[in-house]
């Protein structure tokens, strides 16, 4: 090969190589697109932190953040009455309990909703919540917020951990056993309802078992309830099925930790999660690729290990302002990014609702709307509304926000898509600056992630 060819080609391959590398420092764009997806939105001291690292850097520095969410609400750590204190009440306390458990309720999802927008972690964040979609449970059916929120502390503790850990811990959960109706589950009268769900929702997906598995997996769950005393996990050996059961066609199964075990080693549960965590995060799927890393995910159960994986893959890069927020996504990054902190309140609890994502009681066992399905005529309605209002907002805080966001350079990084904001001259630059956060505020772009 002559030698002016030789030079080309590796010159070539050397471009091939650094196009494709993840060492290079993040643009501003990339950032963007990481924490518009990781996080909640484009703030600019997270945006500082990422300055000079590359992807898998970046990456890193917001696996390796951990929630530090403030005490909750002094109601959720109350006990709950035991079974003679219940019984002893009159119709007016019993009406009074009642009430002051939907004032918990309340007050409980506004503290959750603060955290959110106070707190600085926003990957470990976003899969709490994601896993509250996952496995779901609603404080409208368990009527305990306190049960409500021991699930929501396993589930924050676990989010980026052990997968294995996590499934067990939300079998095992009194909240999900009231939710999903274990409690009624014995020899006598099998309930099918949280075998059902573990299987189709939880980790297997439909179309990838049998009604015979459902009812062997419903047998496995005989006896395991709560106490009603203590509200604890409680496993009732008068009322377990320990006859012979036979789960996937050959796997013998006795109780729930057999059941869980046989789950986790039917391939079709790593392809099942690993599926739901990708399309989380990226528009489109590319089952090849999910198929490579849920044979890695199921060596171990990293759900760190998968994200990272996920975050760093070509199509996560190439997929830029393809997926619409959720309400928590728009309210929670508005909130973070404009530094108001006074929008965790029960009116925005309500909006929320309103939009679709009602915080700890999604509106049935699937769980909240995702993708496209957040939006139909009225749920668009009631975003433009809150963008509307967003935009008030911003514009009276202007003083107290230093205008950090009146440079073209700046505004382009606050939207999903590419967009041109003219440069502002110094004199006009509070009164333009307003006009522009509005105009962008307001602009469906800012509905896109």
């Amino acid at each position: 090969m002559p030698v002016s060819h030789f030079k080309t080609c590796c010159f070539a391959i050397a471009l091939i190589a650094l196009s494709t590398s993840t060492s290079w420092a993040l643009s501003d764009k990339e950032s963007k697109h990481l924490l518009l997806r990781a996080g909640f939105g484009v703030q600019p001291e997270l945006m500082k932190a990422l300055a000079a690292t590359d992807r898998a850097q970046a990456v890193d520095f917001l696996l390796q953040q951990s929630s530090s969410f403030q005490a909750p609400t002094s109601c959720v750590l109350q006990p709950l009455p035991n079974r003679k204190m219940r019984r002893a009440w009159s119709n007016k306390e019993r009406i009074a309990a009642r009430k002051a458990m939907r004032i918990c309720g309340a007050e409980f999802k506004v503290w959750y909703l603060q955290q959110l927008i106070v707190d600085s972690a926003v990957l470990v964040n976003k899969m709490t919540l994601f896993w509250h979609n996952h496995f779901t449970s609603s404080i409208k059916k368990v009527k305990a917020v306190p049960l409500m929120y021991a699930q929501h502390t396993k589930i924050q503790t676990l989010a980026v951990g052990n997968f294995a850990e996590l499934l067990k811990a939300m079998v095992n959960d009194p909240a999900m056993l009231i939710y999903l109706d274990n409690i009624n589950n014995s020899k006598a009268k099998p309930n099918e309802n949280l075998a059902r769900e573990l299987l189709e929702l939880f980790t297997l997906g439909e179309g990838n078992y049998r009604e015979q598995d459902v009812l062997s997996a419903a047998r496995a769950l005989t006896g395991l309830s709560v106490e009603r005393n203590k509200y604890q996990r409680i496993f009732r050996n008068n009322r377990h099925d320990n006859s012979q059961k036979i789960i996937f066609k050959q796997q013998q199964i006795n109780d729930s930790d057999d059941l869980i075990q046989a789950i986790l080693n039917n391939p079709g549960t790593a392809i099942h999660i690993t599926r739901s965590i990708w399309q989380h995060f990226i528009s489109s799927v590319n089952e090849r690729q999910i198929k490579r890393l849920a044979d890695d995910f199921a060596r171990g159960w990293d759900i760190k290990k998968l994200l990272k994986s996920i975050l760093l893959s070509p199509d996560f890069w190439q997929d830029g302002g393809q997926m619409f927020k959720s309400p928590i996504e728009l309210v929670v990054g508005s909130a973070k990014l404009f530094q108001l902190e006074d929008l965790a309140s029960k009116r925005t609890v309500k909006r929320l609702r309103d939009m679709g994502q009602n915080l700890f009681d999604p509106p049935n066992v699937k769980g909240w709307p995702r993708g496209k399905n957040w939006l139909d005529e009225n749920k668009l309605i009631l975003r433009s509304q809150f963008t509307d209002q967003l935009a008030r907002a911003v514009a009276s805080n202007m003083a107290g926000m230093t205008a950090i966001y009146c440079s073209a350079e700046q505004m382009e990084n606050l939207t999903a898509v590419a967009a041109l904001v003219p440069s502002i001259s110094a004199e006009d630059m509070p009164r333009q600056c307003s006009q522009q956060l509005t105009d962008l505020i307001t602009d469906p772009s800012w509905q896109l992630k």
